[in-house]
């Protein structure tokens, strides 16, 4: 297929995702917001700004820290290239691409959801009753994502679209792990009881975690469960797997292996083998930092394989701020 059709794809999972990753993390800040103590409010919505990296941006830009304000940078602000709206739109575009290539039901499904969403007063929703808006972006999101599994086969095109879509999935569950674990650790196990289930919702893995773990909320466990989790979908080991696969089907059987594959294959490698115990009782924030920089190298190592030269390819393709040029 066209390195350009393929391209689009890539960037078309990845957009979905932070959209839908973007609007649940909200969500969760939003509500717990509400059940939280006073004075805790800045404290959440720094750290959430820091999970979508955006944090320096936003500080830069000299706005309040409030949930409004935060909401509006995170939601529409014309600023911010890493909003929900610039995310749903530039997907839609990415699709709108390669509309000869995607099922009937994909383009329909993501186009209506651009549509309604440019329809709507954001503005408004974002003051009023936020939470109907996440819930709406969620659902949508995840509208695309039955449609695509259900209708297309599985071929290039799937595989391109869900190599982007399981990278951004692996790299936001790894930085939303990296900003909360150590503040939640000096909280302690009651102190922190709340965060973690927090920090659970924002992968919605909490009814997961729970049937798994019942009431065990050590750190251990949580960070496992999150990490390493061979069967929960937004874990990273499940993402970096589910990549894996999607590149094995690309490359096919050709020899030697590509240096995506060999990068991806020795990560997915050291991820599904840690032993936790071991990992929490040196500084877990290294590690993690580590994975991310490695993440973000397979995505690069990608995009030159597959779409571009070395010298048309943009830094950090992870960033959530980045748009594909």
């Amino acid at each position: 297929m066209l390195a350009r059709h393929a391209e689009s794809l890539f960037w078309a999972g990845r957009y979905i995702e932070r959209a839908e990753s973007t609007a649940r993390m909200l969500d969760v800040t939003y509500h717990t917001h509400l059940e939280a103590m006073a004075g805790s409010e800045t404290a959440s919505w720094h750290d959430l700004l820091k999970i979508l990296n955006v944090d320096l941006a936003f500080s830069e830009s000299d706005r309040v820290l409030q949930s409004d304000v935060v909401s509006e940078f995170l939601v529409f602000d014309p600023s911010n290239p890493g909003t929900i709206r610039s995310n749903v739109t530039q997907a839609r575009e990415n699709l709108r691409a390669v509309r000869e290539l995607i099922s009937t039901e994909m383009w329909e499904a993501a186009n209506a959801f651009h549509l309604r969403l440019s329809a709507r007063n954001l503005g408004d929703d974002v003051r009023g009753e936020p939470h109907e808006l996440y819930a709406m972006v969620r659902t949508q999101c995840q509208a695309i994502a039955g449609v695509a599994n259900e209708t297309m086969p599985r071929d290039e095109c799937w595989n391109f679209l869900s190599l982007g879509w399981m990278l951004e999935r692996s790299v936001m569950t790894l930085r939303l792990l990296l900003v909360r674990y150590s503040q939640l650790v000096a909280a302690g196990a009651t102190g922190g009881f709340h965060h973690w289930v927090s920090t659970l919702k924002s992968a919605s893995g909490s009814e997961a975690f729970r049937r798994r773990y019942r009431a065990s909320m050590d750190p251990a466990d949580v960070v496992a469960f999150l990490l390493m989790s061979r069967d929960f979908p937004r874990s990273v080991l499940f993402g970096l797997q589910s990549a894996e696969k999607a590149l094995s089907w690309i490359e096919g059987t050709t020899s030697p292996q590509s240096r995506p594959q060999r990068l991806l294959g020795r990560l997915r490698a050291d991820v599904e083998f840690l032993d936790v115990r071991e990992l929490l009782s040196g500084d877990l924030s290294v590690y993690l930092d580590m994975v991310e920089r490695d993440i973000r190298q397979v995505a690069e190592a990608v995009e030159t394989t597959y779409f571009r030269s070395t010298d048309e390819l943009a830094l950090h393709v992870l960033d959530p701020t980045m748009v594909r040029g």
